[in-house]
């Protein structure tokens, strides 16, 4: 399922129009229909939507580390301080 459909979920739940939602997070009804229909949209307009729905705290949870079955997986020791691009691969890109 789309992130656009649990959005319409969401907001029908609520029981609000997508004009209703729009006002609250500040976006237009278009924008609205957008997401819910599968289109596209910036990531603030997302988050507004997001945030008007209440949905926040939801997302942060999900995106907690505790949460992340395939960090948790992969990562049984320390996680390190970055990652480094393979050089040979990079050379091959023309990139430096």
């Amino acid at each position: 399922m789309s992130i656009g459909l649990h959005l319409e979920q969401a907001r029908l739940a609520r029981r609000l129009k997508q004009s209703e939602l729009a006002e609250r997070a500040g976006v237009t009804r278009q924008t609205i229909g957008k997401i819910e229909s599968g289109q596209s949209v910036n990531s603030e307009n997302l988050m507004k939507i997001i945030w008007a729905l209440g949905l926040d705290e939801v997302l942060c949870q999900a995106l907690s580390p505790e949460n992340d079955t395939l960090a948790r997986s992969l990562a049984f020791g320390s996680l390190p301080k970055r990652i480094r691009s393979n050089k040979n691969q990079a050379d091959e890109k023309g990139e430096f």
